[in-house]
């Protein structure tokens, strides 16, 4: 009743405005099942002017020109234009947008539709990775991810410093970082260097089912990057540029020259004759603020992109200049890319994907680390201006943190990589193709350093020189063989693979002592006084046999089976060859009759159930490793000639072969109330066996070492992703990403027993049966020693023996009256409860605003930074609550020698919410680019590490050195045009 009620007042507002010359028209909105949408945009074409339906899907709008043409869209659903003629009123059904379900995934060997994909596999497309610019592509996807876990660990121009892993760790020795595959071949280097920019999408492969077809290098996941191709259409030309500015974020408070004197007084220590002068001047140094700068980095990118019937290309240019925050530490990227794909005739096809890539790491970088135990009353230059070489007299272990800039360094690196590849239809058989790909990585790395005479270093043995040459070579062969057909409503999907990969390492060394001058810098060995050399060679060579199926019946039951053998030669004589299995299922319920047909259920887009399991090899490991390495012992004879002979530094294995991970996944991916509400969760445990570990042996044996597959670990874990339309009207919208992970890691055994047979902890190794493979064992600080626990009865004289007042106290975890080493035990967790992160995209007209929030939760680690001893000045942080005996409530020990009696470290914990992105972006509208010839010009300001809320006391909660360079804060401004 309320709709034609409603109908009727607009209908008589449409006659009343024709007398005004104005012309109007309404309608309504249905779904292909004739249900009211609200919600959707209606847009008069070529105009501003629009509006949105209600709850009835009724709209009315107001025409402004003389052909209207009304587009319809609503997210779910595909657009509609139509044109309004005469009508006043115009009704209309949408149907419902199923591209979303076909959009295409990346799998490795080929690619399928997100509705068909069985596997755990989450993608980022090249708008979510330049939604906040950054130098490296990992720190752009950091937090986009449910599993992934990409961590800061320390901060430089590069931005080089992060870590990455899918699901956690699953192996104790071995490597745990992910296979990288770049335009279908394995890619070693650093992902920041490669240009962002240049990316189309990143998928993450999580499951066994999904890395299994990567076999022996599949068990700790897969990223699959893939570069822009051409897109059909006129060529278009983008040009995309940034500045930025970084400031120090965060140090803690340092002591300055007073409160650094007073504390070296207090602890009973004199001071030397600059210290004095410094401290009765009131002269202080802040080494951290000298050791730092502002930073900045500037980037330029042009690339142009197009596609004829035949031929499709993306080429671009970019170059990207960083100073960091520390001063000499500077970073330069150039690359040029050209893709590539020639349709040569109906069944040839031919395409190239190259990189050309050079990388200026040039200068020394001041020492922070040092810069935060320098002695706030030394001196940092000389009369002259120069830099003096020790922070101050009678300390040769405390150098000047700045004097080794002085030094001359040249660090380039050039780098090739290449995939090219045939993709040839077979003829007479339809959907049968095979694909020739050849790839090529090579990189080049010269690395020149002299310290002179105005070093440290060069100072103490007249000039130090140290010239390296670094080759990487890295080719594969793969020939692939795929059958896609669709048999009514069969669909087959079948791909087979024979490959052959190698990788050579080559390294050299050149060391030179004692010139007459600093004059040639390093290009003057044969001026040396004393020249060593060294070498080293490294060749893996892998084969491999692979084969996987995909089926789908209906679009509802799905079904994948691969299985590949791979052969390593880094393994024992005996133990070459894996073969690695791997099957999943799913099934499509959204597209099931019963589903589809109740009107109860019409809120369900998607709904779709996985279960995969798998097993994966993991072969990270040095590729001699099976060998017994031979190490060079000199002796001398009775001429006392040298005599120069080798000893072995472990057993040989032939038997060694691959840890081995076997997995099992279960997810669902949804969809609700036409995408408003979509995402996927996944539940996952994984069991390693075979693990790689260096065994101890008796010394009889000639070697105390050998490495072995013994032990076991399991990992298991929850990965949710959650995208949501929160709002969507004509001029406003807003959309949410949030991921969530939690894992937990546990060692099962390491090989050890005890005489009854049961697995037993190594704790010299700190693996410990039951707990997480990386934990926090040490002494437990239980306060400080008070006057009257001396006079305390119920505290044992064996506790309190060697102690006095205000001396750290331990905890007695054993209770035996004493405390050893057997009172060491695990304390917090070195393993995160969870990490999430949040991003939020809101638009309004032409602004858009996102900003990100990332967050690790529940994980504790040491913090050095609170060990603060004066003659040893392992740190200078400020703390001026040091118990006494008018100061008794505090958790410092008594600044004094042998306070903390084992060198136990605090504890703190880093867990920490992190504002960690803000985007400020306007594009300018199509009246203003139609005038100046253009089809986008969008401008951005941007700000990274914008507030952490943390506990953590030091540098940075993510830090692995709690006294490395500081994370900036960023501040930049950039545009992008399209023409």
């Amino acid at each position: 009743m309320k709709y034609y009620i409603i109908k009727t007042f607009v209908l008589l507002f449409i006659a009343t405005g024709s007398v005004w010359g104005q012309k109007q028209v309404s309608g309504t909105v249905l779904d292909e099942n004739s249900i009211p949408i609200p919600g959707v945009t209606v847009l008069e074409k070529g105009t501003k002017n629009g509006t949105v339906t209600d709850f009835d899907g009724f709209y009315s709008l107001k025409l402004e020109t003389d052909k209207p043409v009304l587009n319809f869209s609503f997210i779910g659903f595909k657009n509609r234009s139509v044109p309004v003629g005469g009508q006043s009123e115009v009704n209309l059904t949408l149907k419902e947008d199923k591209e979303s379900l076909n959009e295409v995934v990346i799998i490795g060997y080929g690619k399928v539709k997100k509705s068909d994909l069985t596997g755990a596999v989450s993608s980022i497309s090249s708008e979510q990775l330049q939604r906040f610019p950054s130098t490296n592509a990992a720190e752009a996807i950091q937090g986009q991810v449910a599993g992934l876990s990409i961590r800061t660990n320390s901060s430089d121009a590069e931005g080089s410093g992060t870590s990455i892993q899918i699901r956690g760790r699953n192996s104790i020795s071995a490597s745990n970082s992910p296979l990288i595959i770049l335009d279908g071949i394995p890619y070693y280097g650093n992902l920041s260097e490669i240009n962002p920019v240049d990316i189309q999408s990143i998928d993450v492969l999580k499951d066994a089912s999904s890395t299994a077809i990567y076999g022996s290098r599949g068990a700790n996941g897969v990223i699959i990057v893939t570069t822009k191709k051409g897109r059909i259409g006129k060529p278009t030309i983008t040009y995309d540029t940034y500045y930025r500015l970084d400031a120090v974020g965060h140090y803690p408070e340092m002591m300055d020259g007073q409160r650094f004197g007073e504390a070296k007084i207090e602890y009973g220590e004199p001071l030397t004759n600059i210290e004095r002068k410094n401290y009765d001047a009131g002269h202080t140094i802040d080494w951290m603020d000298l050791a730092t700068r502002t930073g900045e980095s500037k980037q330029h990118n042009l690339s142009v992109r197009g596609a004829s019937e035949r031929v499709n290309y993306y080429i671009s240019a970019g170059i990207n200049d960083n100073k960091g925050i520390v001063v000499g530490d500077d970073f330069t990227r150039i690359s040029l890319r050209t893709n590539v794909e020639t349709e040569i005739n109906d069944w040839l096809t031919f395409g190239t994907s190259t990189q050309l890539g050079f990388y200026d790491r040039d200068g020394l970088s001041a020492d922070v680390g040092k810069a935060f135990d320098s002695n706030p009353l030394g001196d940092a230059y000389n009369e002259d201006g120069s830099y003096t070489l020790d922070s101050w007299e009678d300390a040769f272990w405390a150098a000047n943190p700045l004097v080794d800039t002085n030094g001359k360094n040249n660090n380039d690196t050039w780098r090739v990589i290449t995939n090219n590849y045939f993709d040839i239809k077979i003829p007479f058989i339809e959907g049968l193709s095979y694909k020739l790909n050849v790839g090529y990585n090579y990189s080049h790395r010269q690395y020149e350093r002299y310290y002179g005479m105005d070093t440290r270093i060069g100072n103490k043995v007249n000039g130090e020189l140290y010239n390296s040459y670094q080759y990487d070579k890295d080719w594969v062969i793969e020939n692939i063989l795929s059958y896609n057909r669709t048999f009514g409503k069969h669909k087959l999907f079948l791909t087979g693979l024979y490959s052959n990969q190698e990788s050579t390492y080559q390294f050299n060394t050149v060391t030179g002592r004692g010139f007459p001058n600093d004059l040639l810098g390093y290009y003057q060995q044969s001026n040396a006084n004393s020249l060593s050399g060294d070498a080293n060679y490294s060749q893996r060579n892998y084969v491999s046999q692979m084969f996987r199926s995909n089926y789908t019946y209906d679009d509802r039951y799905l079904m994948t089976f691969t299985i590949r053998r791979d052969g390593y030669s880094g393994f024992g004589q005996n133990n070459k060859f894996g073969v690695f299995p791997s099957f999943a299922l799913g099934w499509n319920l959204s597209n099931e009759g019963f589903i589809k047909n109740s009107e109860s259920l019409d809120f369900l887009s998607q709904l779709k159930l996985r279960l995969s399991y798998g097993k994966n090899g993991n072969e990270a490991i040095a590729p001699y490793s099976s060998l017994a390495p031979l190490y060079p012992l000199a002796n001398l004879d009775e001429n006392h000639q040298t005599l120069v002979g080798y000893y072995p530094q472990k057993l040989g294995n032939p038997e060694l072969s691959w840890e081995t991970t076997r997995s099992f996944n279960v997810g669902t991916d949804f969809s609700l109330w036409n995408n408003r509400i979509s995402g996927n969760i996944d539940v996952y445990f994984s069991k390693t066996s075979n693990l790689l570990l260096n065994r101890s042996i008796p010394a009889l044996n000639g070697t105390d070492q050998i490495t072995e597959n013994v032990g076991e670990t399991k990992n298991r874990g929850l990965d949710i992703n959650l995208n949501t339309l929160n709002i969507s009207t004509l001029d406003f919208s807003w959309k949410t990403n949030f991921v969530f992970s939690r894992y937990q890691n546990e060692i099962v055994n390491v090989g050890l027993t005890d005489e009854s047979g049961n697995y037993i902890d190594d704790k010299a190794s700190r693996w410990f049966i039951g707990k997480p493979i990386s934990v926090n064992y040490d002494y437990l600080i239980d306060g400080v020693w008070q006057v009257d626990d001396f006079n305390d009865a119920s505290i044992p004289d064996s506790m309190k023996e060697g102690y006095r007042p205000g001396d750290m106290r331990y905890r007695d975890v054993d209770g035996d009256g004493d405390v050893d080493a057997n009172d060491q035990t695990i304390i917090g967790s070195a393993v995160p409860s969870f990490t999430t992160g949040l991003t939020n995209v809101i638009s309004y007209k032409n602004f858009s605003f996102s900003f990100f929030l990332n967050s690790i939760v529940g994980i504790d680690r040491r913090n050095p930074i609170l060990n603060n001893f004066i003659p040893q000045l392992q740190n200078v942080y400020n703390i001026v609550d040091y118990w006494r005996e008018d100061n008794t409530n505090t958790i410092y020990p008594k600044n004094t020698p042998g306070s903390n009696k084992y060198d136990t470290d605090f504890f703190d914990s880093a867990s920490f919410v992190r504002l960690q992105d803000i985007t400020l972006s306007y594009n300018f509208g199509q009246n203003l680019l139609d005038k100046i010839r253009m089809d986008n010009f969008q401008v951005y300001i941007n700000l990274k590490n914008v507030k952490t809320w943390t506990d953590w006391v030091g540098v940075d909660p993510e830090h692995v050195s709690n006294e490395g360079s500081p994370i900036p804060k960023s501040y930049l401004i950039g545009l992008k045009a399209n023409l």
